[in-house]
């Protein structure tokens, strides 16, 4: 079983300034995952930067498997050191996963990384050590299938200092309260926006530190497979079917030339869903903007194509995550909420010109290819594993 870390975050600046002073970057490869936070020392633009290098520095120097012995002396070659207090310019913790579940863990002067483990607030073993005249802490560990992982700044733990808590909220209280989260089995973006929204609430609206909040949730892999448009050769037609109907995961059929193939070459009888009309505010009736979906044995999802499409970019451009869609059974909807969803997603794109489509043979590239690669695009700018074939 393959698992998959679902992440978010959330980061807020400290009052009164324009930029974070924390950074969070994140690398994957198919067999890696890297996420750094870091931490820049005071507030504002200067903390930004510094924060941002060392992030980018650690992000990429682990994803290329540097020791962590030679992440630091890059960094303290790189980075500066602050004259008057003798401190780092930034901090940062570092969680690297490979093989899908072999964790290892570095943290250099943060709050520790909170792990929920079946409801309980589990102890990573971590083991501290010097490097380059620094002490770090690092672990190594097992993932888990609902495991719950939380990275703050010092800003969530000092949130409501002098307050509702007298020395803030305190990395145990936010382990709490993360805690009693992950007993809802909510997402990572939902748990994200909680947290964010507690520390504002204790800052009083008025962040006294820059904060953030990282995020992360192991699952299992959700997969999905689209295919939209006839093969340009009528001749694989049966090899796009059967790639389709062979796939992993949920699976799309979005064209109704596309969906006649299918049904001619599974022998099934292609099933149209009627669209009720809907109710203008003036009371009159008009018809819903989508065209109707249909219904196939063994697919999840069959719609119109080029329309169907052009709607869903549209819902994606204002949706981050699946919740983010606006309710409502319609192909756009539905179609927004697989891909969002979904964590790896196959497009199968038939290069078939239609010669009715007269932009599309000057062209040279068709508007469903044109709808794919921003589809693709959007899913990608989400830390989504998108390939696309075609056929």
């Amino acid at each position: 079983m393959r698992l998959f870390i679902e992440i978010a975050w959330n980061s807020l600046a400290k009052h009164g300034e324009e930029l974070c002073g924390d950074c969070v970057r994140v690398a994957k490869t198919p067999q890696s995952f890297v996420v750094v936070l870091s931490d820049g020392l005071g507030s504002g633009v200067k903390a930004n930067i510094m924060a941002t290098l060392t992030a980018e520095i650690a992000a990429s120097m682990f994803q290329r498997g540097a020791s962590v012995e030679e992440v630091i002396s890059t960094l303290v070659a790189t980075l500066p050191e602050c004259s008057v207090r003798k401190l780092a310019y930034a901090t940062f913790a570092v969680l690297l996963v490979q093989r899908g579940r072999d964790a290892y863990l570095v943290e250099y002067d943060t709050p520790p990384l909170i792990l929920i483990r079946e409801g309980k607030i589990w102890d990573v073993p971590r083991v501290e050590r010097e490097v380059e005249g620094r002490k770090i802490h690092e672990a190594h560990f097992l993932l888990q299938e609902g495991d719950y992982m939380v990275m703050v700044s010092d800003g969530y733990v000092h949130a409501g200092v002098g307050g509702l808590y007298r020395l803030g909220w305190g990395w145990q209280n936010i382990a709490v309260s993360v805690r009693r989260w992950a007993q809802t089995a909510g997402d990572a973006h939902s748990l994200a926006r909680a947290l964010s929204n507690t520390a504002l609430r204790l800052y009083d609206g008025k962040p006294g530190d820059d904060s953030t909040a990282v995020v992360m949730r192991v699952r299992k892999t959700v997969v999905a497979y689209v295919w939209t448009g006839p093969p340009g050769d009528r001749s694989q037609d049966e090899a796009a079917v059967a790639k389709l109907m062979n796939s992993r995961g949920a699976k799309v059929i979005c064209g109704g030339t596309t969906a006649q193939i299918a049904a001619r070459v599974l022998g099934q009888e292609l099933r149209v869903d009627w669209v009720p009309p809907s109710k203008r505010k003036d009371g009159a009736t008009r018809t819903r903007g989508t065209p109707p979906t249909a219904r196939l044995d063994g697919v999840d999802l069959v719609t119109e194509g080029i329309l169907t499409l052009g709607q869903t970019v549209s819902l994606l451009e204002h949706a981050q995550t699946a919740s983010d869609v606006p309710p409502g059974e319609d192909a756009a909807s539905r179609l927004a909420r697989i891909l969002l969803s979904a964590d790896e997603i196959h497009f199968l794109v038939g290069t078939a010109i239609n010669p009715n489509q007269v932009a599309d043979v000057i062209r040279g590239e068709s508007m469903r290819m044109l709808y794919v690669k921003e589809l693709a695009r959007q899913l990608e700018q989400r830390n989504k594993s998108v390939t696309l074939e075609t056929i």
